[in-house]
């Protein structure tokens, strides 16, 4: 961005969206999931977690058949123990995907109710 720009962009919140089909099946995979607190119901059609950054939403809009569906974009939430996170998850019945990229990070791909796709990552001697 433009230093034009900055004046203008808050820098206490992000959000990121995902679109959904399924409302009500999204928004129980999510907090009995993971865990996330919904801070903000918009309705049937959208909803938001807060995520465990300060001022960072996920957001779950619900998709309409006008609508474009983009499945572009990820979200990546660090982590501190990212075997703990895949041992949790799998208990939960989740599937996951591990990879590691060059000795660098580890990634843990996870897919929600809805067929997004997003990782926990953690940082090998990162300093």
């Amino acid at each position: 961005m433009t230093e034009d720009i900055h004046k203008f962009v808050r820098n206490d919140s992000i959000m990121f969206e995902y679109d959904v089909h399924d409302m009500k099946r999204a928004v129980t995979w999510y907090k009995e999931i993971l865990g996330l607190e919904v801070v903000f119901q918009g309705g049937e059609c959208h909803t938001e977690f807060a995520l465990p950054v300060k001022g960072a939403r996920l957001a779950l809009s619900l998709a309409d058949k006008n609508k474009r569906i983009l499945k572009s974009g990820r979200l990546f939430i660090p982590v501190t123990d990212i075997d703990a996170v895949e041992a949790h998850l799998i208990k939960k019945g989740v599937k996951t995907h591990r990879e590691k990229v060059d000795d660098v990070v580890s990634i843990l791909w996870v897919e929600d109710s809805e067929g997004n796709l997003f990782a926990f990552e953690q940082w090998i001697n990162r300093t």
